[in-house]
């Protein structure tokens, strides 16, 4: 969210995390199922003098919607048009007057708009095919598309005042061979040979059954960095749509032995991508600048040209161990720099990874590398970068990343410095482990040591080994890790409020005996 806080579900949860100090904030519980979508509201205002900001969320179990209040933990607002699930919801983010509407997809084929904040149901509008998901146009809010199983159904009289009069105008996709007229695509060679081969173009009529289906298509989302621009994410690409042209402008293809796609995150500040695979590796892919991309001598000048945009790969983080029960669930990424992104794991982990940049050098420098260098911004809150000037600070992709290389005479005369990301771990917070683990509250609050009672509370892990101490302040939670024994933890006694009793067992040898163990522990010194 805008606030810098990160929401997600758990079970029939719901879970804040400050995404600064990885902590939990809030636990918001009244769904009766599993939580499956939670949006964060896209209002940046601010409330005077009282509230500071405006902290709502909204999230849906089957078919029930819940709308929060995070700072009070209260639910503003259910509403729930029948028990099936729906498939998709979002915030509108362009709206002034009214900053509580919300479009959702309810199976199979209805989208309906929400006044969130009374519940009441403003309109309903229903299509021909089964609606998968939507996206709004960033750059116009009267445009939406909806992602279909057979192909997308551009809106475009979409306001909240009523319900869309046309049913919307529905394209295909198809593969190229199916339309005489671009059978030229077939004889392609040089540099756009590879994109030709998974190219597909957008057209009126219903493509054959050697078509590019819709059915494995895991995302649909505008470009937020490009006018008329949309992208589909596939387990093994993603492609790069013109909606002007109606062509396929770029592919970014997985090679084979490569690790499959689950979300892509587009990027507002620049022409970026951030993609979550499914080891866990998150990946920053940036759009290489259009004056790297030449054609190859023996290549014949299309007569219709399209500008092919190729996303190169510029930093990646470590990957995660995959096992039956532990794999990445969902990504998300900071709406306000963009320079940070968080991932949820199945085993109740989040990890919070931020993008660092690091100077190379000035001026351009020959590499056999394909991709295009990055470089710094040349002017800082409007104010040109001088020739000696310390690095710009990492307050967003904005001020990391300059807006693309120039050539020739302006390159020479400024003092742009090429730049290389990398991805780091600023932040981790742990679910609990696995059962059995032991849990003691410290000793109860007295008249006699009313002045030096602080709510402690221990847990110890089998499988990991350690203690852990929890000190609950009025706003926060403090974790304390203790290395206590080699061997599987059993229980835990308070002895004091500053010292308990831990016992563990190792594990049976091959005589059935095993090894005892009794620790006395004092928290002051640890």
């Amino acid at each position: 969210g805008w606030q810098g806080l990160i929401a997600y579900g758990c079970h029939s949860l719901v879970l804040v995390v400050d995404a600064n100090s990885a902590q939990t904030l809030q636990v918001l519980e009244r769904h009766k199922a599993s939580v499956v979508k939670v949006r964060c509201s896209c209002a940046r205002y601010l409330y005077f003098p009282s509230k500071f900001l405006d902290l709502k969320l909204q999230s849906l179990t089957l078919g029930k919607i819940i709308v929060w209040d995070v700072a009070t933990g209260a639910a503003r607002c259910e509403i729930q048009e029948h028990s099936k699930p729906i498939q998709d919801m979002q915030w509108l983010w362009n709206q002034d007057a009214s900053r509580d509407l919300l479009l959702a997809v309810h199976p199979p084929n209805y989208i309906v708009l929400w006044n969130a904040d009374t519940g009441t149901k403003l309109w309903k509008k229903s299509y021909a095919e089964n609606i998968l998901s939507f996206s709004f146009d960033p750059f116009d809010p009267s445009h939406l598309a909806l992602l279909t199983s057979e192909g997308i159904v551009f809106i475009s009289d979409f306001s909240p005042s009523k319900a869309p009069a046309s049913s919307g105008k529905k394209v295909y996709i198809s593969s190229p061979h199916s339309s005489p007229s671009h059978n030229k695509l077939a004889a392609a060679t040089g540099a756009k040979k590879a994109l030709d081969k998974v190219k597909i173009l957008i057209s009126n009529e219903k493509p054959s059954a050697e078509s590019v289906t819709l059915n494995d298509c895991l995302q649909l989302s505008y470009l937020p960095s490009k006018r008329n621009y949309m992208l589909l994410l596939y387990p093994r690409e993603i492609l790069i749509l013109d909606l002007e042209v109606n062509q396929t402008v770029g592919v970014i293809a997985i090679e084979r032995t490569g690790v499959p796609f689950i979300q892509v995150i587009p990027c507002f500040q620049r022409d970026g991508l951030f993609c979550l695979h499914e080891n866990g590796c998150i990946t920053l892919r940036v759009r290489r600048s259009s004056c790297s991309i030449t054609a190859t001598p023996n290549e014949e000048p299309d007569p219709e040209p399209a500008q092919e945009l190729v996303y190169d790969l510029r930093s990646q983080c470590d990957a995660i161990r995959v096992t039956k029960t532990v794999r990445p669930f969902s990504m998300v990424c900071c709406p306000v720099n963009e320079n940070a992104a968080a991932l949820i794991v199945s085993d109740g982990r989040v990890m919070i990874w931020e993008l660092k940049s690091s100077i190379s050098g000035r001026n351009v420098r020959n590499s056999s590398s394909s991709a295009s260098p990055l470089y710094s911004p040349v002017s800082f809150c409007g104010i040109p970068v001088g020739a000696f000037q310390n690095k710009l600070p990492d307050l967003s992709l904005d001020n990391m990343i300059g807006q693309g290389a120039s050539t020739g005479e302006e390159l020479r005369n400024s003092f742009q410095q090429e730049v290389h990301l990398k991805f780091l771990l600023t932040g981790l917070l742990s679910g609990l482990p696995l059962p059995p683990f032991a849990i003691r509250m410290c000793p109860p609050l007295t008249t006699k040591n009313i002045k030096q009672y602080e709510p402690i509370l221990a847990v110890g892990e089998c499988l990991e080994q350690v203690i852990h101490c929890s000190e609950k302040n009025r706003s926060s939670i403090q974790i304390f890790w203790l290395h206590v024994f080699p061997s599987d933890h059993r229980g835990i006694e308070w002895i004091s409020l500053t010292g308990f009793i831990s016992f563990a067992t190792s594990t049976p040898n091959n005589l059935g005996l095993v090894r005892n163990e009794l620790q006395l522990v004092d928290l002051p010194t640890g």
